[in-house]
């Protein structure tokens, strides 16, 4: 039986799985497999995994597409490993990933989760920034810290920062297939109520932010809020949750103020004033714009530590 067992779902990715599954197999850590879910994808996926000649690599294909929750649920089922890591088809793990992880667990028998951080790559069309940034997460152990953290926006936990025990995720209930985002908080926050949690700084993998994953983040960005609101509605009736909500709600608006579209700011808000109603939406906004404000200002040792993530 392998020690770790990697979910990596795709989608119609045979271009740019190829770096990714590379990624898995050259780690310095070699006692895992890697399961390799293709959710009906229609270009040449399957060829472009069979490509990698090595026992590891396990192809399960889906009959039809389901998206990327049930893909990940199906690999969770499939995986022998006792730890579970994720991955995304346009992302990689740097070379010390695993053996981290697998160190990491092994050290803490108590531990169920490790929340890891990684390195951030734009790679937009037409623009010539590829300047690679850290997004850190606090060395940090309790669950409730990290559940605090979550809602408000101070940790990051993008699905391939999370390493779980594979007994903890069927305690949560794996993945959530009917949300349409954002079920990377959701699992976590799930995770951190019902199991024991750590974050690391570590840095153990890069991911690779296109621009067809911010123009969907954007246009699907009130279904995602609406969706974690429902399902989690301590987001919105703690107030030291609430403050990660207001940062979102301000950031979304002030992004399509910079990117000059005025139709997609007016359907949102009125999608948004519906929902929280229009007092709350105007003081849920008015807050958030504060706490960024906060953020771009130089920070000092008075005020505490600086906010790790979002």
């Amino acid at each position: 039986m392998p020690e770790i067992s990697i979910v990596l779902p795709t989608y119609n990715r045979a271009e740019e799985i190829g770096r990714t599954i590379e990624s898995v197999l050259g780690q310095d850590f070699a006692d895992f497999e890697l399961i390799v879910v293709d959710d009906g994808s229609v270009d040449d996926t399957a060829a472009a995994v069979a490509a990698h000649d090595d026992e590891r690599v396990v192809y399960v294909a889906q009959e039809r597409n389901m998206g990327g929750n049930a893909a990940r649920n199906r690999g969770i089922r499939e995986a022998r490993g006792a730890i579970v890591c994720f991955l995304d088809s346009d992302d990689e793990y740097l070379p010390h990933k695993l053996a981290t992880v697998k160190a990491f667990f092994d050290r803490h028998s108590d531990i169920d989760v490790l929340i890891d951080s990684f390195e951030y790559v734009p790679e937009c069309r037409g623009s010539q920034d590829r300047t690679t940034t850290l997004r850190l997460n606090p060395d940090l152990t309790g669950s409730t810290e990290i559940e605090r953290r979550i809602f408000a926006r101070m940790l990051w936990k993008p699905t391939p920062s999370i390493s779980a025990r594979r007994d903890a995720l069927f305690k949560v209930g794996l993945f959530d297939e009917g949300l349409r985002r954002r079920q990377d908080m959701d699992l976590a926050l799930r995770l951190a109520r019902q199991c024991r949690c750590a974050a690391t700084s570590a840095v153990l993998w890069r991911k690779h932010w296109t621009e067809g994953a911010i123009s969907s983040t954007t246009r699907t960005f009130v279904d995602a809020v609406i969706d974690i609101c429902d399902r989690h509605p301590d987001y919105v009736r703690k107030a030291h949750f609430r403050v990660g909500l207001e940062r979102d709600l301000a950031r979304h608006c002030l992004r399509l103020i910079a990117r000059g579209e005025p139709s997609m700011l007016m359907r949102d808000l009125k999608r948004i004033a519906r929902y929280f109603g229009a007092g709350e939406t105007v003081r849920f906004i008015a807050g958030g714009v504060v706490e960024l404000a906060k953020r771009l200002l130089p920070w000092s040792g008075s005020r505490g530590p600086e906010p790790a993530g979002k």
